[in-house]
């Protein structure tokens, strides 16, 4: 395949790059005011304003130096979202309050990444180490994100950290199954300019054995590279230009099952350019954004076989506007204009073009002291699918008060609203042996509504919350009279549970102690039948226990997934499991030794033998050492 000379390609690009960039950082160093506070500037201003009512989870950077590249290996441990995968490495689709795949929307930078041939992201082609900060917003979220943004949305963003001077980190790591991984991330920031370039690369052999049996993972090896490249202007104090780029290149094998051996093989490659300007007056502020997305991808039916492969192909043009207007301190308003252009091609794709033009206003007023309410209204129109009229409504209460001299937060939100999933290029003009499109589908209707509380207290954090949604005119892919598989608007569904987080701290002396806990129960049926829709867990748990003592860090992380149904009546399930992974690190506090973190890590450490995905077994205990250099 050729994937390896697209990899050596970039690689001298960014290694020229880094080069020149280090020259001139390092003949100019001297001219830096690096005494002033660094300032950071977020890629996504959604996510702090007009999001009354929702529920929102942060991970940092440095959780993701703590744990595995792939964006599923994050979630998985540290959210409430479900993941069923093809084993590691293989492809990772999310269920998201009980949601399918292509119902959970993922933003880059504010800018919408899933696939415009099948609607989904495979949460194993995003690599999470060049991000600064990753936010999962619970409910829906298609007014201000677009189709899609239905069970949730996850949202990769990359700061603009101005006056921090010149920063490097390095990362080096080997595991089991021969697995590497590499990193080199460099940042140079002044009073009005930031430059930042980041490249990782994973590859692993992935041969692990099938316990209790005498196979292993046969046919799985994957090698994946991700490049960064970031800059950020200051113009003025009014006016700031941003530019933001992302490759993603990865090489991968389809392992085997149980039951049956494999020799597929499958190319990713995709790229991401964004020009971002922003504009700040006394009463408002406007973010306009110019996007290019490329994604394409190479189906080897027999990786040994260059020439013989399927392929798909889509190109999309983003223009993007949100403005937001301070009619005083209680009332504010914002206005999104969105333009979307895309052509698609691929052996089962006739070239096909799609236009979406939307417009959506938010308004927010403060009603009183604690509370705050937002009103939604977006309207969409496109070349190819009708688009509905959304709108939603959310308000919160949010009061403080002091007791034993302990400053304590509650909090009581709600939302509502009407979401929407459109018909993607496959669903639409796909034109292949035994199935085709059908270019009269309906986009997904979905109404969700939810109630969430908060208490903050001296020591921690609880959230809870209650959802429930009815979603009409899904699409399914069943045969035809012709005897072709073809996608129709046949099916209707409610989803409703609960969410519960805790967060918590203690300290005593030079002890730190932290724990994380979250559950989720979901029922998730097809009204037709009253049947729980296949690989949906009705019960997730996932739980933390840290402790840090100087420069000793331990961390012990708890999954459990509950047992799902694998055939649509419900006739079959696959057992639930529960699996823990332990890492210990080292970070040495004396001067001169800062610079460096040894960690080890054992993930399964109880040897667990289980499977997410029926007749695909997932590795037992299994190592790796991990070493972080910053300077």
């Amino acid at each position: 395949m050729m994937l390896g000379k697209s990899i050596s390609r970039l690689m001298r690009y960014i290694v020229f790059i880094l080069l020149m960039w280090i020259f001139s950082t390092n003949a100019h160093s001297q001219l830096d005011s690096l005494q002033q506070l660094p300032e950071v500037i977020i890629s996504d201003v959604s996510l702090t304003d007009f999001s009354t009512g929702t529920t929102t989870t942060t991970l940092r950077d440095s959780v993701f130096y703590n744990q595995a590249t792939p964006l599923q290996q994050i979630l998985l441990y540290n959210s409430l979202i479900y993941f069923k995968e093809n084993g590691p490495g293989g492809v990772s689709s999310p269920s998201f309050r009980g949601t399918n795949a292509s119902q959970t929307a993922v933003l880059w930078n504010g800018i919408s990444i899933n696939s415009q041939l099948n609607g989904q992201t495979d949460f194993n082609t995003i690599s999470t180490r060049n991000y600064d900060n990753l936010v999962v917003r619970h409910g829906g979220g298609s007014i201000p994100y677009g189709s899609g943004a239905v069970g949730g949305s996850i949202h990769l963003n990359n700061t603009t950290k101005y006056n921090t001077g010149f920063k490097t980190k390095l990362l080096e790591s080997y595991g089991s199954f021969e697995t590497y991984e590499a990193q080199a991330k460099l940042s140079y920031g002044t009073k009005k300019f930031y430059i930042e370039t980041a490249l990782d690369g994973l590859q692993s052999e992935n041969d692990f054995k099938y316990l209790n049996t005498n196979l292993r993972n046969d046919n799985g090896a994957y090698k994946t590279i991700n490049g960064n490249l970031n800059f950020g202007f200051k113009l003025n104090k009014d006016h700031q230009l941003n530019v933001y780029h992302n490759t993603f290149l990865s090489d991968r094998e389809f392992s085997r099952t149980l039951t049956a051996v494999t020799f597929d093989g499958y190319e990713d490659e995709n790229t991401r350019t964004l020009l971002a300007w922003t504009a700040k007056g006394k009463a408002f502020e406007s973010v306009t954004r110019l996007a290019h997305v490329f994604e394409s991808y190479k189906y080897f039916p027999d990786k040994n076989v260059d020439d013989f492969y399927f392929y798909g192909k889509a190109i999309r043009y983003v223009f993007n506007n949100e403005f937001k207007y301070q009619f005083n301190t209680k009332t504010s308003l914002k206005t999104i204009a969105d333009l979307n252009t895309t052509s698609a091609e691929g052996s089962n794709i006739e070239e096909s073009n799609r236009d979406v033009i939307s417009g959506a206003a938010l308004l927010e007023h403060k009603l009183s002291k604690f509370i705050t309410g937002t009103l939604q209204l977006k309207q969409e129109f496109s070349n190819d699918y009708e688009s509905p009229l959304l709108y939603g409504i959310s308000a919160d209460y949010l009061s403080a008060f002091q007791k034993d001299n302990t400053i304590r937060q509650f909090g009581i939100g709600f939302n509502a609203s009407k979401n929407f999933r459109a018909p993607t290029f496959n669903d639409l003009n796909w034109n292949g042996a035994g199935a085709i499109g059908n270019p009269d589908l309906l986009p997904e209707i979905t109404y969700q509504g939810e109630l969430n509380q908060t208490l903050k207290f001296s020591f921690g954090t609880f959230k809870l919350a209650e959802f429930i949604s009815y979603s009409e005119n899904l699409i399914q892919w069943l045969p035809n009279q012709q005897g072709l598989f073809m996608p129709n608007n046949i099916k209707d569904s409610r989803n409703y549970g609960i969410e519960a987080q805790f967060q918590a701290y203690y300290n005593f002396g030079s002890h730190k102690f932290t724990t994380t806990t979250g559950y989720t129960y979901v029922e998730a049926k097809d009204l037709s039948t009253n049947a729980q829709f296949i690989y949906v867990p009705k019960h997730k748990f996932i739980g933390s226990l840290g402790y840090n003592y100087k420069s000793l860090h331990l961390l012990y992380q708890f999954l459990y997934n509950g047992e799902v149904f694998t055939k649509t009546d419900n006739s079959e399930t696959l057992g639930g499991y529960a699996v823990s992974n332990v890492n210990l690190s080292f970070k040495p506090k004396s001067k001169g030794l800062n610079w460096f973190t040894i960690q080890l890590s054992v993930n399964n450490i109880f040897n667990k033998n289980y499977q997410n995905i029926a007749f695909r077994p997932n590795p037992g205990r299994h190592y790796s050492i991990l070493l972080t250099q910053s300077f």
